[in-house]
C-alpha cells in the first residue's frame, strides 16, 4: 500500500520525503503524497553557541510518481519550509528513479530495489541548521530490501531495510538508513514502527550555527524512532499520522521531535 495526499495546505521522519519502500503501483498509475509535518528541537548538539530560541520548524511536502513499467519507478518531490532562520519558502526539490530487481509479490523471496536521486537546495536553507543537507547539490545511491506476508491475497504484516549513500557539490559523503515494520490492525487500519539514521563523514566536529553552509563539512550521527497510524480508505487513498523522537544525535540538533500528516492517493487515466 502506498503513502498516500493531503491537501496541500497542509512532510520522515526522515531526511528525505521521496519513496523508499521496495513495492512499485500499478504499472501506468501516478500516485501523489503531500504532508505536513511540524518539529522542534532546543539545542544542537556540539554546537559553539546554541540557538537563542527553540526552533520551530514548519515543512509542506509533496512527492509527485508515475510507474512506467512493472520494474521502474520515477519521482519529483519539492519542499517548502518555515524555520526561526526563514519565512515560508523553498527548501528544495529532488527527482528519483528506482529500478525492482527482485518483486517477492510476483514470487522472489523478497522485494530489492536500486535507485538514484539529485536534490537541489535553496541557499536560505543550506545556511539553516533546520534543513538536513549537505549543500546545494546532492546526489544519492540508494536500494531497499523487504518482504510482504500474505493472507487472501492481501498483506497483513510488512517490513523493509533502505540505504542510501550520497555525496554533494561541498562537503563529505554521507549514509542513510531506514527501517519499517507494519501490519494490518483491521481491513482500514495499519499500525507501525520504523527508525531513520543519518551519518554525515565530514570533518567538522563543532557547529557553527551562525555561520552555517550546509551539514556536508560535519562529522555528524542521529537516529530517530517512530511510530505511525495509516487510515486506509477504500477508493481515496489513505492518511498517515506518524511521531518520531531523536534518541541520539552526535554534531546535530538532538532531542528533535517530529509530528507528520500525509495523505496518498494513487491514481491513473488508463
Amino acid at each position: 500500500m502506498k503513502k498516500l495526499l493531503l491537501p496541500f495546505c497542509l512532510a520522515i521522519s526522515s531526511v528525505s520525503g521521496l519513496q523508499t519502500k521496495p513495492w512499485f503501483g500499478d504499472v501506468y498509475a501516478f500516485y501523489i503524497d503531500p504532508s505536513f509535518s511540524y518539529s522542534y528541537f532546543h539545542e544542537v548538539q556540539d554546537a559553539v553557541s546554541q540557538p537563542k530560541e527553540v526552533s520551530n520548524n514548519y515543512v509542506a511536502d509533496v512527492d509527485m510518481g508515475f510507474t512506467p513499467s512493472e520494474y521502474v519507478d520515477v519521482d519529483l518531490e519539492m519542499e517548502f519550509a518555515r524555520t526561526p532562520r526563514q519565512n515560508f519558502s523553498f527548501r528544495s526539490s529532488a527527482l528519483q528513479g528506482r529500478f525492482l530487481l527482485l518483486d517477492d509479490i510476483a514470487g522472489d523471496p523478497v522485494s530489492v530495489t536500486l535507485g538514484a536521486n539529485i536534490r537541489a537546495v535553496g541557499g536560505k536553507s543550506t545556511k539553516d541548521i533546520s534543513s538536513p543537507y549537505a549543500s546545494y547539490l546532492n546526489f544519492e545511491l540508494t536500494s531497499a530490501l523487504g518482504k510482504e506476508l500474505t493472507f487472501e491475497d492481501t498483506w497483513t504484516m510488512r517490513g523493509y531495510v533502505f540505504g542510501a549513500v550520497g555525496y554533494a557539490n561541498h562537503g563529505s559523503p554521507w549514509a542513510r538508513a531506514e527501517a519499517l515494520f507494519e501490519g494490518h490492525v483491521s481491513n482500514h487500519q495499519r499500525l507501525g514502527i520504523f527508525s531513520n539514521g543519518y551519518f554525515g563523514f565530514g570533518t567538522k566536529r563543532e557547529v557553527t550555527i551562525h555561520d552555517f553552509h550546509g551539514w556536508g563539512v560535519y562529522r555528524h550521527r542521529s537516529v530517530d524512532v517512530g511510530a505511525l497510524y495509516r487510515y486506509v480508505f477504500s477508493l481515496w487513498g489513505s492518511l498517515q499520522v506518524s511521531y518520531s523522537y531523536r534518541v541520539y544525535a552526535k554534531s546535530y540538533p538532538e532531542k528533535e521531535q517530529f509530528f507528520i500528516l500525509q495523505y496518498s492517493l494513487p491514481f491513473s487515466f488508463f
